[in-house]
């Protein structure tokens, strides 16, 4: 099988010809050790060869900025982006920093926004340098936000659960106004050249899912509904990316076109053999390698113990990917990352 294959195949249910491999490849160290250069921002040239060099069968880029827009910083660590949410930059952030201010704290804020236009020259640029790229087989996959997530950046955390009680019609306008963006950012994700979306959704922290069911059901989950229904439509599986304990919505998940679960977060209790007992006919699991606690303070041996057993409960039958439960952050030593690798190699 190519890589594209290999991982599509897991994606879509299927038994591959072995376990495909995943990350999302954040630890610039890493690129330095394996590829010899390290990034200013994320970009495809250096994630495909980084992706080459761990042997991932996909490989992730964002739907991104237009082309020739230049934040506003108001000092050298802090800058508001095209959609008027304030970031703080700092060591260990890269590449994706942490909102501090929001733009839209009420029904006037929102009647004033205008949100980015979604189809501005040079936001797929990074997918269609990737999909010109001689990647071996590799899978490229696109990255959009759902609707909490991307609401989230608008209004921030506190606000949307005021909301809830105080204002639903203005949360459910924000999801509306996210989601026509990023319906749109999947469709040209699609034409770019992706051969699947992933969905950044979180929807919990480590002990419970931050809704109450019954608002995910009535104010949230028809939104989400909209985006995986969309990007179906364009014959891509929808990959979702949702860190924390979602155990309680996985009912109502299953019930969408949502093709695969990223990450079964180990420290939220995600555990890997309940998910593949309960939903692994159902979804493509990818994940679950604990990057909290193995990863960044194991020995390689240990990697290699939690590697082996993950590929035992949820390789057979198909439908597994082996990736970590988050990310390849900085915090990883580069040995670990390379005993996960090749682990997976010798076992999956």
């Amino acid at each position: 099988m190519t890589r594209r294959e290999r991982f599509l195949t897991a994606v879509r249910g299927g038994v591959p010809d072995r376990v495909p491999l995943f990350d999302f490849l954040f630890q610039r160290p890493m690129y330095e050790a394996l590829i010899g250069r390290t990034p200013a921002a994320y970009n495809a040239r250096d994630a495909v060869a980084l992706a080459l060099a761990l042997e991932n069968d996909a490989v992730w880029l964002p739907y991104g900025g237009f082309s020739g827009f230049q934040p506003e910083y108001l000092d050298a660590d802090t800058y508001i982006d095209e959609w008027g949410t304030t970031f703080r930059t700092n060591a260990s952030s890269w590449p994706i920093d942490a909102p501090v201010a929001y733009p839209i704290a009420s029904r006037s804020d929102l009647d004033a926004y205008r949100a980015p236009d979604p189809t501005l020259p040079g936001r797929a640029a990074e997918i269609e340098a990737a999909a010109g790229l001689e990647a071996d087989g590799l899978a490229i996959t696109g990255g959009v936000a759902g609707p909490f997530t991307a609401c989230w950046m608008l209004m921030g955390y506190e606000r949307m659960c005021y909301s809830i009680y105080d204002e639903p019609d203005l949360l459910t306008d924000v999801f509306r106004l996210c989601n026509e963006y990023n319906i749109e950012a999947a469709r040209q994700c699609a034409a770019a050249g992706c051969d699947a979306i992933w969905v950044s959704e979180d929807l919990g922290d480590s002990t419970h899912g931050f809704l109450r069911l019954d608002t995910f059901r009535s104010l949230y989950l028809p939104h989400l509904v909209e985006l995986t229904d969309a990007v179906d439509a364009l014959g891509l599986p929808m990959l979702l990316h949702s860190c924390g304990r979602i155990t309680d919505y996985l009912p109502d998940l299953a019930q969408t076109r949502i093709a695969a679960v990223h990450p079964m977060q180990r420290t939220a209790g995600m555990d890997l053999a309940w998910m593949k007992a309960n939903y692994g006919s159902r979804f493509c699991l990818i994940g679950n390698i604990d990057s909290s606690r193995t990863l960044p303070y194991g020995t390689p041996a240990e990697v290699e113990a939690e590697v082996r057993e993950a590929l035992r409960v949820a390789a057979p039958g198909g439908g597994y990917v082996l990736a970590s439960d988050h990310s390849l952050h900085d915090g990883i030593p580069p040995e670990n990352i390379l005993a996960l690798r090749d682990t997976g190699l010798a076992y999956g």
